[in-house]
């Protein structure tokens, strides 16, 4: 039997079969556990669902061939006993058995970043809380700049779309529908790029005069940190908090304030950096804390000055983050031994690929989830960023968060049998998961941010850009061919999963156009019948881009692939 996430415990007997369920309800049923059992076809199996108030999100569930009981402890705990029943249904036979089933960490959440290219549509942002519910995942949070109608960034969020307060107030309804809390998350420090290149408000950028030197893709990442000298800074984070706040239910925001990386090197120059970002930090969390809400940040910046984290008061609830395959954990260990409390926050590893790179995450992902349960944090909260346009749909990026999901609740399984489990469960297709590994072991070769730094020297002269990582002629060649072979395989079958199958095979396709263009960098060979195609593959990439989302910055994208194509293929 598949499960993810795999249960704590069972006690199987003989196998039987169950085509449908009818369903008893005791007294008290929260709406939405009665609206969850609505995503099970009536059958002759009869279940009774009884729910104690005693608070633990925790449920036994007891199945014999013609009935099913399911004691929970609370709400939300029979919520998810509703779920692996759908999941055990979905496995078609069953055993007969008792489970007792209860999370590992108290937190398992999704972080998925809607500013740096992809403003996904509303009705996605729904699937996807489908998805999170189904498997036990209970907190959501967007990564936002620019992609919100703040008043500061008016003549901004207007050139690429944007989630509007109805569709944030909408999906904060959803989200508690399905027992998911959307905590809001706003940059409040570093990585305000296009309010900082704003002729209102570039005044206030801790580099006073600051030009590009490379596409904007790469300027957003590593500058435009505010001035938190200037007392219009503070002010101006206060508006932003005001306007944001209060379109979610969660008495939880986070103010972000990672990656500061200009500090200290312009008009704060021979300042002390720690004590400056402490002191325009406090004055953020002082602020969110008198709206009510219980402040969380990255801790990145923070952990580099651990003898001040105590300067920054009570109840903040830091992220500890690390993305590398043998992730270091001494940012986690630097909070455990400030004794504060904190998520662990691993990463899908998509930012700069068209797909997630799952030789990287699941390793990743594994070890930050143990780092996390042995020093006891709180939850764990997978990211899931645009770094460099956001090329990868969300549905090429299901594998890594469903095994974060699975972490996250059982955190000792070894799932051994996970790829069956996710064929069966989330693909639709026996095979589908190998798939998904053999695409990252391809797309490694080829990191888009090679082509990027590529087309930015065509605009710019920046040395920091030309150090690009060549890669070796006969990897590009190999996982060419190998992109011959997927290519067809993909066409040719059907998944239950249609959007998964679609997004893999344009997916792949890229993948194909990226390596030619490499490699006809590296030998000067230029491939015209591939570029030939390369106009279809932008149109059925855009068809499957804007099913998902809106505008965003696909038309840059777009701008970018084809002028690498005219270059190297043409």
């Amino acid at each position: 039997m598949y499960l993810i996430p795999e249960v704590k415990s069972t006690k199987k007997c003989e196998k039987f079969k169950i085509d449908g369920c009818t369903f008893e309800f005791g007294v008290n049923i929260d709406k939405r556990v009665i609206n969850a059992t609505k995503n099970i076809k009536n059958g002759k199996t009869n279940v009774k669902i009884n729910v104690s108030d005693e608070g633990k999100v925790e449920y036994k569930m007891t199945l014999s061939e013609n009935s099913i009981e399911i004691e929970a402890k609370s709400q939300k705990g029979a919520f998810y006993a509703i779920q692996t029943l759908r999941q055990i249904i979905k496995n078609g036979t069953c055993d007969a058995c008792e489970i007792i089933d209860s999370p590992d960490f108290e937190t398992r959440g999704f972080y998925y970043d809607i500013t740096r290219g992809r403003i996904p549509t509303l009705d996605t942002l729904k699937e996807l809380v489908d998805n999170l519910a189904y498997y036990k995942i209970d907190m959501l949070q967007l990564y936002v700049e620019h992609v919100f109608p703040f008043k500061e960034y008016d003549g901004i969020y207007q050139r690429t779309g944007y989630m509007t307060p109805e569709e944030t107030m909408e999906l904060d309804k959803y989200c508690q529908e399905n027992f998911i809390e959307l905590v809001p998350s706003l940059s409040c420090f570093g990585h305000l790029y296009e309010l900082l290149e704003s002729d209102k408000y570039k005044h206030l950028c801790e580099l006073p005069d600051y030009k590009n030197s490379t596409i904007f893709w790469c300027e957003r990442m590593a500058h435009h940190t505010i001035d938190p000298s200037n007392p219009e800074s503070i002010e101006l984070i206060k508006s932003l908090i005001d306007q944001y706040s209060p379109l979610f239910t969660s008495d939880k925001f986070n103010i972000c304030c990672d990656e500061t990386f200009d500090l200290g090197r312009g008009r704060n120059q021979g300042k002390d950096k720690g004590k400056i970002y402490v002191d325009f930090v406090k004055k953020v969390l002082d602020y969110v804390k008198s709206k009510g809400k219980k402040p969380m940040m990255w801790g990145d910046i923070i952990a580099e000055h651990s003898d001040l984290i105590a300067d920054l008061g009570e109840d903040i609830l830091f992220l500890s983050w690390r993305y590398d395959a043998n992730p270091d954990p001494k940012m986690i260990y630097k909070i455990r031994d400030a004794k504060k409390p904190q998520y662990v926050c691993p990463g899908l590893n998509n930012w700069t690929s068209l797909t997630e790179l799952t030789h990287v995450s699941i390793p990743n992902i594994t070890k930050m989830a143990e780092y996390g349960y042995s020093v006891g944090a709180k939850g764990i909260l997978t990211t899931c960023w645009g770094d460099y346009g956001h090329i990868s749909p969300i549905y090429a990026c299901m594998y890594g968060l469903i095994y974060s999901a699975a972490k996250g609740w059982n955190v000792k399984c070894e799932y051994n049998n996970f790829d069956e489990a996710i064929d069966k469960l989330y693909y639709g297709y026996n095979g589908a998961s190998k798939l998904v590994n053999q695409i990252s072991r391809i797309h490694r070769v080829n990191y888009w941010y090679n082509l990027v730094c590529d087309y930015s020297n065509e605009l710019y002269s920046n040395d920091v850009m030309k150090s690009w990582n060549k890669p070796n002629p006969d990897d590009l060649n190999k996982a060419f061919y190998e992109c011959e072979d997927i290519i067809p395989y993909l066409e040719a079958t059907t998944w239950e999963n249609e959007k998964a199958r679609k997004a893999l095979l344009v997916v792949v396709q890229g993948i194909e156009y990226m390596i030619s263009m490499l490699m006809s960098k590296i030998t000067g060979e230029k491939l015209g019948v591939i570029f030939s195609y390369l106009e279809k593959w932008i149109k059925d990439y855009s068809e499957i881009y804007l099913q998902e989302s809106k505008q965003g910055e696909l038309k840059e994208f777009i701008k970018v692939i084809y002028a690498l194509g005219e270059k190297y293929l043409k």
